[in-house]
């Protein structure tokens, strides 16, 4: 192509592009052929999405550098025209409305995605934990005791759509989290006392689910 912005990049059937994990700086726009977008849930691995010409992905790398949320692999003989971090950048930030609108966008999608992972937990308790655990350590505010304020006004209505459960039921799964002490809550702040023992927790009932209590 003309400018550096679009490189060509050929696949062959069931080659791998990136994985789940990985850190990349490039988005993609297929030119021709498939690319299937996988994802590993427990055991299983599902397919999200299939997508085929003029269809594109990999976009979050790109735009907030953040690492691949799924596994890119092609489905047949593929063409793709691969997208540089820094010149996409570049021709963004010459006009500053599509800069702003991307970033916007960006936000929202990251939002959605983070959405998406937590709802695709089964079980209604380790998904709250999920959530809790990825609050406290991206957004959590360390105090001196070592506990983690989590940076969000709480409430049970607000935070139900989000786990994926009704109120009630959120209720239930809180009080039980703050009787073994691993979370407070203090007016409408939520306060994780200490993420290792969490993730401990979290650990313990994937186990029990796994080999115990069926």
């Amino acid at each position: 192509m003309g400018d550096s912005v679009g490189i060509e990049k050929s696949l062959k059937n069931g080659e791998i592009l990136f994985r789940e994990g990985d850190v990349g700086d490039e988005m993609y726009l297929i030119k021709s052929g498939k690319m299937k977008i996988i994802k590993k849930v427990g055991e299983d691995t599902k397919i999200l999405a299939v997508l085929s010409e003029g269809d594109f992905f990999g976009e979050m790398a790109i735009i907030d550098g953040s690492s691949r949320s799924a596994t890119a692999v092609s489905d047949g003989d593929t063409q793709l025209i691969t997208f540089d971090k820094s010149a996409f950048k570049k021709k963004i930030g010459e006009e500053p409305l599509i800069e702003y609108i991307v970033t916007e966008l960006t936000r929202r999608l990251r939002s959605t995605d983070e959405q998406i992972k937590f709802l695709m937990i089964k079980s209604d308790e380790k998904r709250l934990i999920a959530f809790l655990i990825t609050k406290a350590q991206e957004e959590g505010i360390k105090q001196d005791d070592g506990s983690i304020l989590l940076n969000f006004a709480f409430s049970y209505d607000g935070i139900a759509p989000v786990v994926g459960m009704g109120s009630e039921k959120l209720k239930r799964l809180v009080d039980n989290l703050e009787k073994s002490n691993l979370i407070s809550i203090y007016n409408d702040k939520l306060i994780v006392k200490n993420v290792k023992n969490l993730e401990e927790y979290l650990r313990y009932i994937s186990l029990k689910e796994k080999y115990g209590e069926q």
